[in-house]
């Protein structure tokens, strides 16, 4: 598998007078990607046929927003507003190939195309200064487009299909000072396939799999977060999640998954963290968190067979994951990090009857940088180091 990726991105940012911003951010992404598969094509298995898959893709957007405060009083409303929008262009190729070795037949061609459209709006208003009060929209317009350019086969897959929705949110926090602050969150989301998920198809056909819906869930989060000392901070979150259609993959057809929607899932639990600095220079921290991610209504038919998996995990999510972290700051503007994660036993198969065992004693992954700058620029070069003791581990 050989990616290469350049990515470029600009953002300019004006204050005006009585705190009033305007930002613009524009971005460009080119990648390439040449993947052999092992997944055998439609047109015939053997011991050294796979697919060949390659992806020239370009990517653009530019967002723009701006906030000012709703009135000239210290406890005015903040509001801010904007929108996205953003394209993308895959030119995927699928081959037939001989032992990771593409040949001249041609599997797919296509042209695949995405256009984003988001406007959105935000109001922070704190009433009473131990009272904050946040409130959010945004309204998503997405269009997938697909030409197919493989017509040899008499089939011409090229077609489109748009989705869109809007989102909201609520929250209340609630400060006392600083050793207690306590929070409630409500949110709905709205997440639409990519174009892998859309490609990809049980039949092996071009176009896009005009079965697959976007998932769209409603969350809820309660929790508090605070400071006892100067040296010691703490986080804790209890959260439920709700989706429905929820975006899952089924099986796999000759090495290659495909996807479908399961009808809802329940994605709750609760998370906890710590960090304490004992001495100035070293900053310790620890999280874990539970997760009690299952199918609340899923079914797959197949001919006359019904599999109802309702209230099993879903696959690939542990119940159970800590993570330690260190942070040490060295002379001359270097700092060391280190990070041990643990993670429990995951389902490999909705069915659950496939489990992976947990990591054992974890993984454990480090970094060595530093921070300095030269006038107005700023570097901030790093040594990376994953899985230092060369673990197994699940990604």
């Amino acid at each position: 598998k050989d990616v290469q990726q350049q990515q470029l991105s600009l953002g300019v940012k004006h204050v005006g007078p009585g705190g009033g911003e305007i930002a613009v951010t524009v971005f460009g992404v080119l990648r390439n990607l040449k993947n052999p598969l092992a997944a055998p094509p439609p047109s015939g298995p053997g011991p050294t046929i796979g697919t060949y898959v390659t992806i020239d893709r370009a990517v653009g957007g530019i967002r723009v927003s701006g906030s000012r405060m709703l009135g000239s009083g210290a406890r005015a409303p903040r509001l801010t507003a904007g929108a996205d929008v953003q394209g993308m262009r895959d030119d995927r190729q699928n081959f037939r190939a001989d032992g990771g070795v593409p040949t001249d037949s041609v599997l797919l061609d296509q042209r695949e195309k995405v256009t984003e459209f988001g406007p959105f709006a935000q109001v922070l208003w704190s009433p009473d200064e131990r009272l904050l009060v946040s409130g959010g929209a945004r309204y998503d317009w997405v269009r997938f487009d697909v030409t197919d350019h493989h017509l040899s086969d008499g089939v011409d897959n090229s077609g489109a299909r748009t989705n869109s929705a809007l989102s909201g949110s609520l929250g209340l926090s609630w400060s006392e000072g600083e050793l207690f602050i306590p929070y409630a969150n409500v949110s709905t989301s709205f997440e639409t396939p990519t174009t892998t998920e859309l490609v990809n198809q049980p039949n092996g056909s071009g176009g896009f799999n005009d079965q697959l819906k976007p998932q769209r869930a409603v969350s809820y989060e309660v929790g508090a977060r605070g400071r006892p000392t100067a040296h010691v901070a703490y986080s804790v979150a209890f959260f439920l999640g709700r989706i429905k259609d929820a975006i899952v993959q089924q099986q796999e057809v000759g090495g290659r998954a495909y996807f479908v929607n399961a009808g809802k899932t329940h994605n709750d639990g609760a998370e906890i963290g710590l960090t304490v600095t004992p001495v100035n220079g070293l900053t310790l921290s620890g999280a874990y968190t539970y997760a009690h991610y299952r199918f609340a209504d899923y079914k797959i038919v197949s001919g006359t067979v019904v599999d109802t998996l309702d209230g099993n995990r879903l696959p690939g999510v542990p119940d159970h994951f800590w993570r330690f972290g260190l942070r040490t700051a060295l002379p001359r503007g270097f700092y060391l990090d280190a990070d041990h994660t643990i993670a429990s036993s995951v389902a490999a198969d909705d069915a659950n009857k496939i489990i992976v065992d947990s990591w054992g004693v974890g993984v454990t992954n480090a970094r060595l940088g530093w921070g300095g700058g030269a006038g107005t620029v700023s570097f901030a070069p790093f040594l990376g180091l994953n899985n230092v003791w060369d673990r197994q581990y699940v990604g």
